[in-house]
Order: structure tokens, then sequence, then C-alpha cells
């Protein structure tokens, strides 16, 4: 069984997708920015981290940053719905963020989501 460690701020939303994973057999932890979820990766095993990009206290990009520093081997999917205008602002032109394994845009289908998670853990 695997942990998922979603990282969103909407909480209805991480809530959502919370429900959904776990449906398909996952043990997900919510976390509603980088700071927290930080926090939880100094506690558990995570064998992938789910994450938006616009989130308070710390963004998405520095969250990634994070993770590739010292936590290498756990892959990262990137959800996002942002327009191209504030990424730039970010200093990315798109949520293919460097460090992060996959992502995906906002609104997405749970099926694309649960795929693409399915991959990810497939090729690690």
């Amino acid at each position: 069984m695997s942990t998922l460690l979603l990282v969103e701020d909407e909480t209805l939303l991480r809530e959502g997708i919370q429900e959904i994973l776990e449906a398909h057999g996952y043990v997900v932890i919510g976390a509603a920015d980088g700071v927290e979820a930080i926090e939880w990766l100094g506690q558990v095993t995570v064998h992938l981290i789910v994450t938006d990009l616009f989130m308070p206290n710390m963004n998405g990009v520095e969250f990634i940053e994070h993770v590739s520093a010292n936590h290498p081997q756990t892959p990262v999917i990137v959800i996002s719905g942002s327009t191209g205008t504030a990424m730039k602002r970010m200093g990315i032109e798109s949520i293919h963020v460097p460090g992060a394994t996959a992502s995906i845009m906002k609104p997405f289908k749970a099926a694309e989501l649960v795929a693409l998670i399915q991959k990810v853990l497939a090729a690690t």
C-alpha cells in the first residue's frame, strides 16, 4: 500500500481528492501548504507527493526544490490550474517544474489523476 502526500491549500479540493485516492487504496496524508508538508515528510515514509503550485507560506516551486534536495527519491506530481501570467511571476514557464516527475492541469478527471499516480509509482 502506497502512502501519498497531498499538498493543496483549497480544503474542499484537498478533501475531495483525498477521498478519491483513498477509495483507490492509497493512504493519503493531506497538507495545506509546503510548510506543513515538510513536517509530514519528517514523520512518515511517503511514496509519492501530489502538490499544487500556488499556496500560502511556501509555494509549490519552493516545496519541490526542498523535496528535490532532501527527498530526491520521492516522485512529485504537480497539479495546477494557474494561468501562464501567474506562473511567469513565479519564474516558471509551465507546470512542468524542475524536480517534478509529472504534472496535470486542473480541472482533471479523477481517473486521469489516479492513472498518472499509478504510472509514476510503477516507474519508481
